[in-house]
């Protein structure tokens, strides 16, 4: 079938069997919540960007926020996605308040989602080049 024709039929496209459940949280598009962002993530955060530039990026992005249960030493359990690349953490106590506004919607084990920002990632003239951070529009707690 042609990817016109597959996308105006009348059949139904199938569902994966195992639904994500996802919470979207909205928050008051103030961007305040910093992520944990170190150097592994820088490469993730530049393949979603581009290459460093001269003023940096300001990049609007949807994050997906995922709990980690595999290490209970893990400080950080809530990993974040962009594009389906690891891009940080919440820091714990963020993670909490995020953890509690699932509980408060019923929905513990559900992934969240945000909109998210991408900033940094400047490149100077004697080619210095700055990290990109990512920050979080998530409801206050």
């Amino acid at each position: 079938m042609s990817l016109f024709t597959n996308l105006f039929s009348l059949k139904m496209q199938e569902k994966p069997a195992s639904k994500k459940e996802v919470v979207v949280l909205i928050g008051s598009a103030k961007f305040d919540i910093e992520a944990a962002v170190d150097e592994r993530h820088q490469a993730a955060l530049e393949a979603i960007c581009g290459p460093h530039k001269s003023r940096g990026v300001n990049r609007f992005e949807t994050a997906l926020l995922i709990f980690e249960q595999k290490d209970p030493e893990n400080k950080n359990p809530v990993r974040l996605e962009i594009r389906g690349k690891a891009v940080g953490y919440l820091n714990a106590e963020d993670a909490i308040t995020y953890r509690m506004q699932l509980m408060a919607n019923g929905k513990p084990k559900a992934t969240g989602q945000c909109q998210a920002v991408i900033r940094g990632g400047w490149l100077s003239s004697d080619g210095r080049k700055g990290p990109f951070e990512v920050w979080l529009d998530l409801p206050s707690g």
